[in-house]
């Protein structure tokens, strides 16, 4: 029998992005196939592994990640760009999994950032992956913007937080897409309690601004199937939780499968 092509779309989100590794198993193992991937942030890099082949090395990486191991991949920089210079995650990556220019990548593959001088997106299907996944990851006020080619590149999310309108679509393919940054799911009373700062209220404010688009972007490009995982259910640093994130990403994608597959 032959499988269902995918056109996977993969939001930001932080450490809810190692999500996307769930997702992306629970497809795979429910008999389809992902024929093109495009992302934002998180969701760029997830998808650079995946279509570069090395998914499955790079989750045994993150899954073994505790607290102490993500604290130092942190190297922090008194620079007013931003709190994290972004080069020692990155060399960590590439010694797991070596640098390949996305055109030659075994499934298509984009990364979406946005240029700070212009307020342009970019899109990036061409050139070094880890190029692509730097420039798209660049959160502002955390990463350090990327500059390149007379442009200051920060976080795909400010412009395009789910790319549904950048992975490349055949006729027949399912158009997938993955949000680990939906609204909000707890109480908002709860949440009015709670303590703020200056960080989370830069946070929250982010987040609000990438719910609209994404349900703006849902509108015109409406997906098949979309799957979706509140802002609030993991924190954008707890990436030594990843165990636990790829198992709620299988639980939301296997949610989302039923629902598409019952309305039909």
């Amino acid at each position: 029998m032959k499988k269902r092509r995918v056109a996977l779309v993969l939001a930001g989100g932080g450490a809810r992005g190692v999500a996307h590794i769930g997702a992306i198993e629970e497809l795979e193992e429910r008999g389809f196939e992902i024929a093109a991937v495009a992302g934002t942030s998180m969701g760029a890099l997830i998808g650079g592994m995946y279509a570069s082949g090395h998914l499955d090395a790079f989750k045994k990486w993150m899954c073994s990640l505790d607290k102490y191991k993500v604290f130092g991949l942190v190297d922090f920089t008194i620079s007013s760009e931003g709190l994290v210079k972004g080069d020692r995650v990155i060399h960590a990556m590439e010694e797991l999994v070596p640098d390949v220019r996305i055109e030659q990548m075994p499934v298509p593959f984009a990364a979406v950032a946005a240029d700070l001088l212009t307020g342009r997106e970019v899109v990036f299907d061409r050139g070094g992956l880890y190029d692509a996944i730097r420039a798209s990851i660049s959160i502002p006020s955390v990463f350090q913007p990327v500059r390149r080619d007379g442009m200051v590149l920060v976080d795909g999310g400010t412009v395009n937080p789910l790319p549904l309108n950048r992975v490349r679509r055949e006729e027949g393919d399912l158009l997938v897409a993955v949000d680990v940054s939906a609204p909000f799911g707890a109480d908002p009373t709860s949440r009015a309690n709670a303590s703020l700062n200056h960080y989370k209220v830069l946070i929250a404010s982010s987040q609000i601004m990438q719910q609209h688009i994404t349900q703006l972007m849902c509108r015109l490009y409406r997906p098949d199937v979309l799957v979706q995982m509140p802002a609030d259910s993991y924190g954008m640093f707890e990436f030594y939780r990843s165990t636990e994130l790829v198992e709620a990403g299988r639980a939301a994608t296997r949610k989302a499968l039923s629902h598409y597959l019952d309305g039909k």
